[in-house]
């Protein structure tokens, strides 16, 4: 794994557990470490203990595909979401 993708596939395990992190170190009871443990077993497809670069794409674009589905919800008939309908879907939150 190159130096680049490992530490972009660092920083988002990181970047994610941050909440869990923060709620540590604030006399939270989450633990952190586990939370961890948790996101790269989810991006984890081969169940090897560690992350590639096509199972940290494929997990991005599994989330992707989710929120293209939220957002076409809201979207016209035309399969795309425009920056009107994107702002009505805002508002109406």
């Amino acid at each position: 794994m190159n130096t680049k993708l490992l530490a972009t596939v660092a920083s988002a395990v990181v970047f994610s557990a941050g909440a869990a992190f923060a709620g540590h170190h604030e006399g939270g009871e989450k633990d952190w470490e586990a939370k961890v443990e948790e996101k790269v077993a989810a991006m984890d497809a081969d169940g090897n203990g560690s992350v590639s670069e096509s199972e940290y794409l494929a997990y991005k674009a599994g989330k992707a595909s989710k929120e293209w589905t939220k957002m076409a919800e809201g979207a016209g008939d035309d399969g795309e979401v425009s920056a009107d309908e994107a702002k009505a879907m805002y508002a109406a939150k």
